[in-house]
């Protein structure tokens, strides 16, 4: 385990270029902040999980520090990177998100602003003041996928509006995006079928119409400004929450996104139940339903085990 008690030296800094919010101005001016406090390398992925294949290679190279700039997806696939193979969190890299997406999550989550200038300068005086927190993750297995998630992972309903988000090409306005999508899921779909089985590590079993949600860290999402909490109780330092929509018809599909507006704790009642802290959930669905990881379309699962990662990544902020 690396000694604590000095400063990190060397750092790479993983560059998404297709991030919404990029540019090259905006990414020197980041650069040159961290090159005040580390001995800076850059990288920039090409392709879908690059961005994991450059964060391994870091960890195995023994950089002190690696970071992320860009959106959510690049967070997973570094995170992915950076404990691969099981590599314990004490012996990989400390991480940094940088935030240069749509929604910026997990950095929004972790404390971090939303404004990548003001981000960085907070990661700087994180590296500065070797202040370092230890935090949970989430990973997925079943069905050729089995990967780590930072804050949330759906199956269902959820996962098939992210897919559609996904396809139209600007991304600019996300919340309009999103009503649209779930317009056209409503309308091509309905929202009543299919169901999906839920075993929980408490020993409970339940069942959803179509959606079921994971959460390692509350909010479950933004939308601008505005948190989205399906559970406000979800936390880095506890195990996982779940979300289980019992019931998705059309009355209680707007009732529910009404909670989530309005609400400081989300839904929990008949139709939509919430289980705090718990270290295992098992899904399994009666036909293949659409699958999401930290806000990225993955395609369909139906047999899923989502369980927790406690203490697995040290992160600045």
């Amino acid at each position: 385990m690396r000694d604590l008690k000095a400063a990190p030296q060397r750092g790479l800094l993983i560059v998404n270029p297709k991030a919404s919010t990029g540019s090259r101005r905006r990414t020197r001016w980041v650069r040159k902040k961290l090159d005040e406090v580390l001995d800076l390398e850059v990288e920039v992925t090409r392709r879908r999980n690059h961005g994991e294949i450059l964060a391994k290679r870091g960890a195995d190279k023994g950089y002190d520090v690696v970071l992320s700039l860009g959106g959510d997806g690049t967070v997973n696939e570094v995170v992915n990177g950076l404990v691969a193979d099981g590599r314990p969190a004490g012996e990989a890299p400390i991480f940094a998100p940088i935030p240069a997406g749509s929604t910026n999550v997990f950095a929004r989550a972790l404390g971090l602003p939303w404004d990548r200038r003001r981000a960085s300068l907070a990661i700087v005086s994180a590296i500065e003041e070797r202040r370092v927190r230890t935090v949970s993750l989430g990973r997925a297995t079943g069905e050729d996928v089995d990967r780590l998630f930072t804050f949330c992972a759906g199956l269902g309903w959820d996962a098939s509006i992210i897919k559609k988000v996904e396809s139209y090409r600007k991304k600019r306005n996300l919340g309009a995006h999103y009503a649209r999508a779930v317009m056209a899921e409503l309308t091509e779909h309905g929202v009543e079928g299919d169901t999906i089985e839920v075993e929980l590590s408490s020993g409970e079993k339940d069942l959803s119409e179509g959606m079921v949600v994971v959460q390692n860290c509350a909010p479950w999402t933004y939308l601008g400004t505005l948190p989205v909490n399906l559970n406000a109780r979800a936390s880095f330092n506890a195990g996982l929450d779940v979300l289980v929509l019992r019931k998705l018809g059309l009355s209680d599909a707007a009732r529910t996104a009404a909670s989530l507006l309005v609400g400081r704790d989300g839904p929990d009642g008949k139709h939509a139940v919430t289980h705090h802290d718990l270290s295992r959930i098992r899904l399994h669905a009666s036909l293949p339903q659409a699958f999401q990881l930290d806000g990225d379309y993955l395609g369909e699962r139906t047999d899923l085990e989502l369980s927790s990662v406690p203490e697995a990544l040290r992160v600045a902020c």
